[in-house]
């Protein structure tokens, strides 16, 4: 079972997709599937992933909404300055999700924190 500091993945996503593109839910549920996949097989080697997949009945996920392509550059950009691993899912050539590769909460919170719940 999870502990209170247990690693985590954070999964980023455009709200705009079904607001203003008028995705649907799946189609971006899908999408979150795909970036949240994509970053742990890119980084299936690293001991951070190694350890979060062992106790597969208890991935812990949290999806977040920014509210464009723009803003979620702007955490792309915060992430690659701060040298945090991630994934950025992109479908016909627009990012749609950054998936944070899976780290301890206490550690990789400080660069979400800002941001609401999808």
């Amino acid at each position: 079972m999870p502990g209170f500091d247990s690693r985590i993945m954070y999964l980023v996503m455009r709200s705009d997709l079904i607001t203003d593109l008028k995705w649907s839910v799946g189609a971006v549920a899908t999408q979150a599937a795909h970036a949240a996949t994509a970053c742990v097989w890119t980084f299936r080697e690293d001991n951070e992933v190694m350890e979060y997949m062992k106790d597969i009945s208890h991935l812990r996920k949290v999806t977040l909404k920014v509210p464009n392509e723009s803003e979620l550059r702007n955490v792309e950009k915060r992430l690659q300055d701060s040298n945090v691993d991630y994934y950025l899912w992109t479908e016909d050539s627009m990012a749609v999700c950054i998936a944070l590769k899976p780290q301890f909460k206490s550690f990789i919170e400080q660069y979400v924190k800002h941001l609401k719940l999808f």
